[in-house]
């Protein structure tokens, strides 16, 4: 695709440092660990966000969510509900699309890529709290 550049070395650093940071306050204050495929996947996740691959970025954050939930056989009770429908529903509309109202467009890759951004950090930011935090009638 020849509109498709890297980003600059400063916004690929500040895309690291603010998902780095993010994982120090999620773990360091969590209760969980991460399954060893989900902490495996972070790796790319981690990638993809930086690159700015939004629309990517959200599939993969639901995907880690699902392994989390799978590994641990329990929904994560500690995350508002309406926060795992919002990006499960997104995460399908971007997968499975709808020819008369795509999840994602060419022209939003062009002109809204802020929004998109916008929803990647807050899929990032659930998969975080899914992966380390905990309610404490959950612990194992």
């Amino acid at each position: 695709m020849d509109q498709l550049e890297l980003p600059s070395d400063i916004v690929w650093s500040d895309r690291r440092f603010w998902f780095q940071d993010l994982e120090t306050h999620y773990s360091q204050n969590g209760s969980r660990s991460p399954s060893e495929q989900a902490c495996a996947l972070m790796i790319d996740l981690q990638a993809t966000f930086c690159a700015g691959a939004w629309a990517a970025t959200i599939i993969l954050s639901t995907s880690i969510v699902q392994a989390q939930m799978k590994e641990h056989g329990t929904y994560l009770t500690w995350i508002d509900p309406k926060e795992l429908t919002w990006m499960n529903k997104l995460r399908n509309r971007l997968v499975h699309g709808d020819k008369r109202k795509p999840g994602i467009t060419i022209q939003d890759q062009w002109t809204r890529r802020d929004e998109w951004e916008t929803r990647a950090r807050r899929a990032v930011e659930i998969t975080f709290k899914a992966l380390y935090e905990s309610d404490d009638d959950d612990l194992d």
